[in-house]
């Protein structure tokens, strides 16, 4: 769950997809923060937020810049503990220039669900 194996995870599953292809180019890298300093001018710093849920899973959080030859974009990912390797929570891509979100991955809802499947199996055993 660190935020750079966040960044490579997302980032690849990013790249694959056809219509952020088709949008940005095929030719995309993706990168983080220029946070100053001596090192000014490196962008590999992943901008991230490690929390807990209001149900006590850990979660982390980052966001990352993608650009290609067709534009620029922000990139939000997170994953929770607990989840199989690989699988996120979500996965959104904002363009820069319009403001407009794509969602790659979205699985939010499966995980709420699943965790009010969860508490109604206790409830019912109790």
């Amino acid at each position: 769950m660190s935020p750079n194996r966040v960044f490579d995870r997302s980032f690849e599953v990013v790249r694959k997809d056809p219509e952020v292809l088709r949008r940005y180019g095929d030719t995309i890298k993706g990168y983080g923060r220029d946070h100053g300093g001596h090192r000014e001018g490196r962008r590999n710093f992943i901008e991230h937020k490690e929390y807990t849920d209001d149900h006590g899973t850990k979660r982390t959080r980052v966001r990352y810049n993608i650009e290609g030859q067709y534009g620029y974009a922000f990139v939000f990912a997170e994953v929770a503990a607990g989840q199989p390797s690989g699988e996120f929570v979500y996965i959104l891509v904002q363009d820069k220039s319009n403001g407009r979100t794509q969602t790659i991955v979205d699985n939010r809802a499966a995980i709420t669900a699943a965790r009010l499947a969860g508490d109604n199996k206790e409830a019912g055993s109790a």
